[in-house]
């Protein structure tokens, strides 16, 4: 069994729609409506802010196949096609099967073809053999060939425990794998996000820049009309020359956040791959309808859905058969064997005679030093490992569910708190403006209320992707993680 062809061929055709996916894109993105965070309008601003020349890290490489814009979806199967990570994983799964494979065999009757031949060289002479008496030239051959088949008749169930055991295991490996799907696609997901958090936090920091350029060309205008003290510009300039510090330092971690994502997705770190920054991304919620939001029936979800307590169920499950298995060995064990072929009994390898066989061997273990004993002890010694991972998982589970929804509660109240803060600092921002033209307030005030608008935004900005990887860790948390979310 392939597993990494199953599993990605469910993503093949994400894959196969990059193309047109990202044409469609582009069109959306030119209806699409204003977002709180509205990429800087005018002339951009040279990369890094007004410094030459353009750094090496910036320059990016096209991805043949790959669209530079990609939503989660396409993300999830980019990852699964090319994580090193995950083919490791698929690599541990195939050995757990192949032992399921084994064992299924066992009940099978063995098989083998024995063919020999030999020429051995005497005196010559006469020879008195079994057979009778004959004259040898001195070569004697012995030639023989023969198909044998051994079948298990009774073992005590022996065979049917390990059968069960490694089924068990087996599943038990489906389910671990499952779980390291979901388990990439969330460190995916986390990275997509905090790609976008870093972009957006640019577009923000140059918006400010150029808040601040206006605010200079404000301040001479009124310094050229005397209603404004030649010093209000140094002030002024400060206010610019900080905000740029700061864009570079947003240019520097949004560069660091494209590499990230790049390498999750077992892309090189210059690959010209980025998240698709959509209308959807900035709504308020992206869970599903059916994503239930109590803790008792988030719970209950989580215990029917996560692949990781289901595997410590079967992992137990395994263990216990492996008990029995263990325990078995001190059980008769009845074989039948039958045997066909030919072989030579004269000199010079004349006289093919037939050679069957047919009979059943019984075998009754009385001492073997204590081995039993041992393996019957480790066999429960693993399955109560298996049993204590098991509780272990179980409450996990359920810290991970609380822990989650808590925190998707708190994320979701934290957004909706800063769209009212942005809301209150705009129009004070607005007011200050206007009061500062009229002559009313003080370049301070204005500074000081602009200072709160960017505040304000950053707080929204960070609760808004702060939102999208809680609702990305409380769906992993339950097990119900898909490439719609």
């Amino acid at each position: 069994m392939n597993a990494r062809r199953v599993i990605a061929g469910a993503f093949v055709p994400a894959l196969l729609a990059f193309g047109s996916a990202h044409a469609a894109v582009a069109g959306a993105r030119a209806q699409a409506t204003p977002t709180p965070y509205p990429a800087a309008t005018g002339q951009p601003l040279p990369y890094p802010a007004y410094g030459t020349p353009v750094p090496d890290a910036v320059k990016r490489r096209p991805q043949p196949g790959v669209a530079p814009h990609i939503s989660l979806d396409q993300a999830f199967a980019i990852a699964i096609s090319k994580s090193p990570v995950f083919a490791s994983q698929i690599s541990q799964y195939d050995v757990t099967h192949a032992k399921y494979g084994a064992e299924r065999s066992a009940l099978l009757p063995n098989v083998s073809l024995t063919a020999t031949g030999s020429q051995v060289y005497t005196p010559a002479g006469t020879v008195q053999s079994t057979n009778g008496t004959f004259t040898s030239n001195g070569i004697f051959k012995s030639d023989s060939i023969s198909v044998q088949l051994q079948q298990l008749i009774f073992d005590g169930g022996r065979t049917l425990a390990a059968l069960r055991s490694a089924k068990e295991a087996n599943t038990a490996g489906y389910a671990t794998l499952e779980r390291d799907v979901q388990s990439l696609q969330f460190t995916v997901a986390q990275s997509y996000f905090q790609d976008l958090q870093a972009q957006a936090a640019t577009q923000l920091a140059a918006q400010v820049v150029r808040q601040n350029e206006a605010q200079e060309d404000l301040v001479r205008a009124r310094i050229r009309t005397g209603q404004a003290a030649p010093s209000d510009l140094y002030s002024a300039q400060f206010a610019t020359a900080q905000s740029r510090s700061r864009l570079v330092q947003a240019q520097g971690q949004e560069i660091a956040a494209n590499a990230s994502f790049d390498n999750v997705l077992g892309l090189e770190a210059d690959a010209d791959v980025l998240p698709n920054d959509d209308v959807q991304t900035r709504t308020a919620s992206q869970l599903p309808a059916t994503v239930p939001l109590s803790y008792d029936e988030a719970l209950k979800r989580a215990f029917l859905l996560r692949p990781d307590y289901l595997a410590a169920v079967h992992n137990v499950e395994s263990a216990d058969a492996n008990v029995r298995f263990a325990k078995l060995a001190r059980f008769p064990l009845i074989t039948a064997s039958a045997r066909d072929g030919k072989q030579s009994t004269r000199p010079n390898g004349s006289g093919l005679q037939q050679s069957d066989s047919l009979g059943a061997t019984l075998s009754i273990p009385l001492f073997d030093q204590g081995l039993t004993n041992f393996n019957v002890a480790s066999a429960a010694s693993q399955r109560d490992q298996a049993l204590d991972t098991l509780q272990s998982t179980r409450i996990g589970v359920e810290l991970n569910v609380r822990q989650g929804l808590a925190a998707l509660i708190s994320a979701r109240s934290s957004l909706d708190q800063t769209n009212f803060e942005v809301k209150n600092a705009q129009v004070a921002a607005d007011a200050a403006q206007a009061r500062y033209k009229a002559g009313v307030d003080t370049l301070l005030d204005l500074l000081t209320a602009q200072v709160n608008l960017t505040q304000a935004q950053t707080d929204q900005l960070n609760a808004l992707y702060a939102l999208r990887i809680a609702e990305q860790t409380y769906a992993f948390d339950i097990g119900q993680t898909s490439t719609k979310l």
